[in-house]
């Protein structure tokens, strides 16, 4: 049998003899032993694959030092397009890079498969999303292997797959758990022709849908939330690792995008009617060493307490409501306003309102309002005064025990960006992971028990897209509670 290098130049030598300097080297035969004079595509898929396997083969030492290469995993629309051939040809260069250099390198491939696309796309087409995405995946599995990128087919997964999702489940209800998870009425952004919420960053600078392009409505729905503000910290600060020098502008854009976490979040028991409210209410504030001189509480008009069952009033701009909130330290009931004037956090549509603080339009409310004025700091504005145990100490020493006196008094308090908002989770549409909360009438959020993971999305057969295509799956929506 013949063995002749695959190089264009060369393809008129018939014969290369002492090749065993080669390494890696993609050499072509023939089954005759004859090269032919034309290289046909035929022969050309044959050479691929016959070496397929051979030119991915790195031998791995078992002490081999480890490297995980992740390059995003692909929606599967249907064929690939010339992004994909970039991206995955870098990670393909890097992969084989790194693997001939002695490393033992994870290099995933899966398929970013659930999703609204894919959904629309089956309706404009008449077929399931399960049909759809499938048929897809295996149309571009094809053509990602025709270009032999280095990937570890053997790692392959699909997010659609239950035995995928079972996981991901697994984490939320560890999210739930540790209260990182919650559901919440909010003042949300409505896409109108593909029915489902939008995160901010999905709405242009035109107030209209970045998929859709309609012009997207306000509505308060009730959703699920990740509670990503308790994170913007780390997220933060996570940007100044060393190791990122090579991102440029990239780090300083998404530390813009997340704000500087300079403030902090409480979250505070809400009093109605002399009842504790089972929801808190959660305030923002830059300076929480001045929080013995905190009187009332700011919200703005799209805070969800803003409601008519607590006494909202949509015919003034300004009003104060039926709630009330208790003084994390002192115990007092503080009186809680609407109003669009004073400095809320974006991510919280709230703030402590500290009359005796910097912040000037504090003091103008408060004088409004006849509001109570405490004054917190004395004439060098750098020391504490009417602050309890607290009194004659630092601002900046005292900020760190006060917080710390909070934590320890149970008040949920942690470092936050005004900006950052938390995490909105979209599932009005069918085609994604079902979320593993039981909605009891008595129980109110149950979890479903981890053993009973996944909980898997039913295949329907009615599938329009309009409408909830989850509620004539009867066997699916009733069950029991696990309480």
């Amino acid at each position: 049998m013949g063995r002749i290098l695959y190089l264009p130049y060369l393809s008129k030598i018939h014969h290369l003899k002492n090749l065993s300097h080669f390494n890696f080297t993609r050499l072509i035969f023939s089954c005759s032993g004859v090269l032919e004079e034309e290289l046909t595509n035929d022969v050309k898929k044959n050479i691929e694959l016959h070496w397929r396997d051979k030119v991915n083969d790195y031998p791995v030492q078992k002490d081999a030092q480890k490297y995980y290469l992740l390059s995003m995993f692909p929606y599967p629309s249907g064929n690939l397009h010339m992004g994909h051939v970039r991206v995955y040809t870098i990670s393909d260069a890097m992969t084989r890079f790194f693997r001939m250099n002695g490393k033992k390198v994870i290099h995933p491939i899966g398929w970013d498969a659930f999703g609204l696309p894919a959904e629309n796309a089956a309706i404009e087409r008449n077929i399931h999303p399960s049909d759809w995405t499938l048929n897809n995946i295996k149309t571009m599995k094809k053509q990602l292997q025709d270009f032999n990128i280095n990937f570890d087919w053997d790692r392959e997964l699909a997010t659609c797959d239950a035995s995928y999702y079972k996981w991901t489940q697994y984490l939320f209800l560890l999210m739930f758990e540790q209260g990182l998870a919650y559901k919440k009425e909010a003042l949300l952004n409505w896409d109108p022709i593909d029915q489902t919420v939008l995160a901010d960053e999905q709405v242009d600078e035109n107030g209209c849908s970045w998929r859709s392009g309609c012009k997207v409505e306000k509505r308060r729905l009730s959703q699920w939330f990740l509670r990503t503000s308790e994170f913007s910290k780390d997220l933060y600060e996570g940007l100044n690792d060393p190791n990122l020098v090579e991102w440029r502008d990239v780090t300083k854009i998404q530390q813009h995008w997340i704000g500087e976490p300079d403030g902090f979040v409480f979250h505070l028991d809400v009093q109605h009617n002399n009842e504790i409210l089972p929801k808190a209410l959660t305030v923002w504030t830059n300076t929480p060493e001045l929080i013995y001189g905190a009187t009332f509480i700011g919200i703005s008009p799209d805070n969800n307490f803003n409601s008519p069952q607590y006494g909202s009033n949509s015919k003034t701009d300004e009003h104060c409501l039926d709630i009330t909130v208790k003084h994390p330290f002192t115990g007092k009931n503080l009186p809680v306003f609407v109003s669009s004037d004073l400095d809320h956090s974006p991510a919280t549509d709230s703030c402590l309102g500290i009359p005796a603080s910097e912040n000037i339009k504090f003091a103008d409310f408060a004088s409004k309002h006849n509001i109570d004025t405490i004054q917190v700091l004395d004439d060098t504005s750098n020391f504490l005064i009417n602050s309890a145990e607290f009194s004659g100490k630092d601002r900046t020493v005292a900020r760190k025990e006060i917080i710390e006196r909070a934590k320890d008094n149970g008040i949920k308090v942690y470092q936050a960006s005004k900006r950052l908002r938390d995490w909105l989770i979209s599932r009005q549409r069918y085609w994604g992971t079902p979320i593993p909360i039981i909605n009891c009438p008595t129980c109110k959020s149950v979890p479903v028990n981890k053993e009973d993971l996944p909980v898997i999305l039913p295949s329907v057969s009615d599938f329009a897209g309009k409408g909830s295509t989850l509620k004539n799956a009867d066997s699916w929506i009733k069950t029991s509670c696990p309480k």
